[in-house]
């Protein structure tokens, strides 16, 4: 009888998911945690890579909400990743798309990418159809779509999302032909996918010379696309007098690894840079940049040396 009731109590409390309870009990307490560490500690702020004084301490309701958005809708749900998706692809062509309407009332879109690329440019194929062709003469391809349902897809995707004041110009007057209403996009947050398809076809990631520093940047004719970018990840914004255009770049190791850990873990690259942004952190673990040795003296400077030439390998090779 005592076995029976041993086994009967066993069946009662293994019904239970005593996983889904054991991580309850543990949001609870990590929730009592960061109550007193918030409200105790006004020294030290809680960085999500979007404040605009990062020593600022930001209200507890908001670090709530956002930590709520993280655990339960990028991280361990998957509905968002059409969305994630339109506004990559919407960045993307913020840089590098042209929409175009002929004199003869013939719509059309395409877009230019360099070879180490491919992989952007075949994600359009794939879901939009349309042809793709090399260009003669250098390493680039050239994406081309024509028919009117493929384009009425594709702007039913972007729309709402596309920033670039030419691009929006463009797209309007396909817009106008097939009856689409245009629709203005919303400010730029912290999370949206945007930046990382506008990274993919207008950035850059390298180690600048002169500083021993690595330089994410992007260079654009209108600064309008970039002022929200220095709100939300730091950086700065500079003319280019020899380009007559405008550079926002970023520099300062703190920034650069918000980006690689908070939002490109959250919005990955889909372009070749994906390589060099994984290269971020193994810069960072080396010691110290090569002109800054003393290479008259000791063998473990010759040994930071070595793990130079070693990672520049990797990274030239990107």
């Amino acid at each position: 009888m005592a076995n029976k009731n041993f086994h009967n109590n066993y069946k009662f409390f293994n019904s239970f998911n005593l996983r889904y309870y054991t991580v309850q009990l543990f949001n609870f307490y990590e929730f009592i945690f960061n109550f007193f560490n918030l409200t105790n500690r006004k020294e030290k702020p809680i960085n999500l890579g979007y404040q605009n004084k990062p020593k600022r301490l930001i209200p507890f309701k908001t670090y709530l909400e956002h930590r709520k958005y993280y655990s339960t809708v990028r991280i361990l749900s998957d509905s968002n990743e059409d969305s994630y998706n339109n506004e990559w692809l919407a960045g993307l062509i913020d840089g590098d798309g042209y929409f175009n309407y002929s004199k003869k009332g013939v719509a059309s879109f395409k877009i230019i990418m360099d070879i180490k690329d491919k992989k952007a440019i075949y994600y359009l194929k794939h879901k939009y159809g349309g042809t793709i062709k090399k260009i003669a003469g250098s390493n680039s391809l050239k994406y081309k779509n024509l028919l009117p349902k493929n384009l009425t897809n594709l702007i039913n995707d972007i729309n709402g999302h596309i920033r670039n004041p030419v691009r929006m110009l463009q797209l309007n007057k396909i817009c106008l032909k097939y009856n689409i209403k245009i629709l203005i996009p919303k400010p730029l947050t912290f999370f949206n996918g945007w930046f990382s398809g506008f990274f993919d076809s207008d950035g850059s990631i390298y180690i600048d010379d002169k500083s021993g520093q690595i330089i994410m940047s992007i260079t654009q004719k209108n600064c309008y696309l970039l002022e929200p970018l220095q709100s939300l990840f730091g950086g700065r914004i500079k003319i280019l007098k020899s380009k007559e255009a405008f550079q926002y770049s970023i520099y300062r190791k703190q920034e650069i690894l918000n980006l690689v850990d908070n939002y490109f873990n959250l919005y990955p690259l889909k372009s070749s840079k994906a390589s060099r942004l994984d290269l971020i952190k193994d810069f960072y673990h080396l010691e110290s940049y090569p002109k800054r040795l003393n290479f008259e003296s000791t063998h473990s400077n010759l040994k930071k040396f070595n793990k130079w030439i070693l990672f520049k390998n990797k990274w030239d090779k990107l």
